[in-house]
């Protein structure tokens, strides 16, 4: 019985381990090569050029394949699904892919960190919070963020080990809380316009760093604070 209650309770959507599995390559090959490039300059040529090459594709291929497309009507039904708009379940995938690829999105731009992110373990988290009619949009944003907060989806290896220290708790924490702010802001018009928006979020959180910290100690707070900053995008 123990057993059966650790499995996710989400349907299986085999593109999710998929590009988990992928994220997991490309970190591997970005970080092996820095960690092997000692001892690749001890190789002679042709040897180091051929290993460097490896690599290098290596990471690219994972990096190109883990980018799942996303458009404008699926950060619409995770913003909804976010906000509590909805209860429809299929809002689960598509908000688990907006945040994965908001957090891709922050990792390559605006944070100091390399964390990786699941998006079937989001996804899991997603579809076990359900939507709790008594909680006002921001409400239900703040909860969705202090769950996935407290999970294992964000880590060197999401689900298995965690391995973020106290200074990248902090720039983990502003990455979730500037999604979650993203999602709660008003639409704007094309993909382009959201990842400025994205990028804006961030910015704006950052900016608003001390706040931030100490509203997510109370998810009240949080949710207030959620609504007071989206309203300036």
């Amino acid at each position: 019985m123990i057993a059966n209650q650790r499995k996710f309770s989400l349907l299986p959507d085999l593109n999710m381990p998929i590009r988990d599995a992928l994220r997991g390559v490309a970190s591997l090959a970005d970080a092996t090569e820095d960690m092997l490039e000692p001892a690749a300059k001890l190789l002679p040529e042709p040897l180091r050029s051929r290993f460097q090459h490896a690599m290098q594709a290596l990471e690219q291929a994972g990096k190109r394949l883990i980018h799942a497309p996303i458009d404008m009507d699926q950060i619409r039904a995770a913003a909804e699904f976010a906000t509590g708009s909805t209860a429809d379940p299929s809002g689960v995938p598509a908000a688990a892919r907006v945040i994965v690829y908001a957090w891709e999105h922050l990792n390559e731009t605006s944070v100091e960190h390399r964390h990786l992110i699941s998006e079937t373990i989001v996804a899991d988290r997603l579809s076990r919070l359900g939507r709790d009619s008594a909680l006002t949009g921001c409400q239900n944003t703040a909860a969705i963020v202090l769950d996935l907060r407290q999970s294992s989806a964000i880590g060197l290896m999401p689900g298995l080990a965690r391995g973020i220290t106290d200074a990248e708790e902090t720039e983990v924490d502003l990455a979730l809380v500037a999604i979650a702010v993203w999602l709660a802001s008003k639409r704007a018009e094309n993909l382009v316009e959201e990842e400025k928006l994205l990028d804006l979020s961030m910015a704006l959180v950052r900016a608003l760093q001390t706040e931030a910290a100490s509203a997510l100690g109370n998810p009240g707070a949080f949710a207030d604070f959620l609504s007071d900053t989206s309203s300036h995008l």
